[in-house]
């Protein structure tokens, strides 16, 4: 399974617990960064109600409280893109961004780790599309490094509902949004 950048920093054990490390979620009031990864929803008619991408912030714009993101995917046929054959960008309203984790905890603990059963975002492998999921193992439990998730995503071409156990990073897990 590929995924880009996949690793992260390891935090102290006294940063364990701050904002953007492992499941801990950006503060409200948090302004993100120009080049950071994220999770976006872009507003489209076109796209499924559950499609969350994975992007890049261009810049935030305060008037509007959106974000330009642009969208990692670089297939040319994306019917969704505002320039044929060029980056493909979205306004998204900020409620719809989701900040990736910068750090990975170095001591896990319930406010820093998604428990296994929890309902979450992850990344599709191979793909740049986020997914509802459930949490089958957290990092904490995995004996081997890297200590990612292993996550059961939505299918409903399965009669449990659920695909099999697959790893995702850590750096691709996000709480799901209510």
């Amino acid at each position: 399974m590929n995924y880009p950048d996949p690793a992260l920093p390891l935090a102290s054990r006294e940063e364990s617990n701050s904002p953007l490390c492992g499941a801990v979620p950006a503060p409200a009031d948090y302004l993100i960064p120009e080049e950071a990864k994220v999770c976006a929803k872009p507003p489209s008619n076109k796209m499924q109600p559950q499609d969350w991408i994975l992007g890049t912030v261009v810049k935030y714009v305060s008037a509007t409280h959106k974000y330009v993101v642009q969208d990692e995917d670089d297939s040319d046929a994306d019917p969704w893109a505002q320039e044929p054959g060029g980056p493909k960008q979205h306004n998204v309203p900020g409620r719809m961004v989701i900040p990736l984790p910068l750090f990975e905890p170095s001591h896990y603990t319930p406010y820093n780790e998604f428990a296994r059963g929890t309902w979450i975002l992850a990344l599709y492998p191979d793909t740049t599309c986020f997914y509802k999921a459930l949490v089958h193992t957290p990092p904490s439990q995995m004996s081997t490094t890297p200590r990612d998730y292993l996550v059961e995503f939505e299918d409903e071409g399965e009669a449990s509902g659920k695909s099999e156990p697959m790893r995702c990073p850590q750096r691709y897990v996000l709480a799901l949004p209510s």
